[in-house]
């Protein structure tokens, strides 16, 4: 009797079910300490920060009296403003029958966790500069769309340098300077370097060819004293500014605001973030609909505290050259 897979199909399984379960893929977060926290004040929604402004100094004359001056002030403020959830639940027939069930269930409160922090990091880039104008200081604009000759849109040395100038110009220190950028920015280095760069002083490709300038979100190399990490979070925008190393007006169409700023202490960092709620995980039996329900709450709020230390570069989406 001949035992093949024609007269023996019972006996093979029509379908087998992998143990392993292939979740979406998630980018990284940025590091901690981007912004100064404030979480301490207690209650209400808005805290108010007084700014004292600079000492004005006065030539004496001999014998007279003198003149005194009041120190200006101002405030700063950071609201609470967002108050998020995620709730998901799980039946008692999808337990029953799943042979999953548990690693789904197991998986709810880490991908709840997830998803707010995404949109914490989300709410602290979003942009706290005024639009379409260049927020000059000290002669130096701190907003402007990267313009590659005639193309708007797309980052060069340039802005890296002017950038760095318009920094010392407002007297930020020059440690603990990064900038948080789009992946399209190391595109447009990788291609506008890779001539100049990888052959002229490297010849043989080390390092730039086989890594790029980013490995694991962070920029392997400082360019004009920036340390540079990647980030798919920043906020889009539609702007025309007339500023910038160019000195003319240009424009982006839903461009990504790229951020240069310094974090060297919490009296540098452009911003300042507070939470009223870290995330509150909480599990109920819904005997009703015979399911247990998972939730995740948390409240924060965020604001600017420097514009001296906040430089915005607008930057194509797409365009990288």
């Amino acid at each position: 009797m001949s035992n093949t897979t024609a007269n023996q199909a019972p006996l093979i399984k029509s379908a087998i079910f992998s143990e392993f379960i292939l979740e979406h893929i998630n980018d990284g977060f940025l590091p901690e300490g981007i912004h100064r926290d404030v979480s301490d004040f207690g209650d209400g929604t808005t805290l108010y920060i007084p700014v004292l402004g600079e000492t004005i100094l006065r030539d004496y004359v001999e014998d007279t009296g003198i003149e005194f001056d009041a120190v200006d002030s101002g405030q700063v403020t950071l609201t609470i403003t967002d108050y998020v959830s995620a709730a998901s639940y799980v039946t008692d027939k999808l337990k029953q029958d799943a042979y999953k069930a548990a690693a789904l269930e197991a998986s709810i409160p880490k991908e709840h966790l997830r998803v707010i922090k995404e949109r914490y990091e989300t709410d602290l880039l979003a942009n706290k500069q005024t639009v379409s104008v260049p927020g000059n200081i000290n002669g130096f604009a701190h907003r402007w769309v990267a313009a590659s000759g005639s193309t708007a849109g797309v980052i060069t040395l340039e802005d890296f340098n002017y950038a760095k100038l318009s920094f010392d110009k407002a007297n930020v220190p020059e440690e603990g300077r990064v900038l948080i950028a789009d992946p399209i920015v190391e595109m447009s280095l990788n291609h506008s370097m890779a001539a100049t760069v990888a052959v002229n002083n490297n010849p043989q490709f080390e390092g730039i060819i086989t890594t790029g300038f980013a490995k694991g979100r962070r920029f392997l190399r400082n360019i004009a004293g920036f340390d540079i990490w990647l980030s798919n979070r920043l906020p889009r925008v539609t702007e025309t500014i007339d500023g910038g190393p160019h000195g003319s007006s240009k424009s982006v169409t839903s461009g990504v605001v790229n951020q240069f700023m310094c974090l060297t202490d919490d009296q540098h960092k452009p911003y300042m973030g507070a939470w009223r709620q870290q995330p509150q995980a909480e599990g109920f039996r819904n005997v009703t609909f015979k399911r247990d329900e998972y939730s995740t709450t948390a409240r924060w709020g965020f604001g600017k505290q420097r514009d001296e230390t906040l430089i915005c570069v607008l930057t194509s989406a797409t365009a990288y050259k």
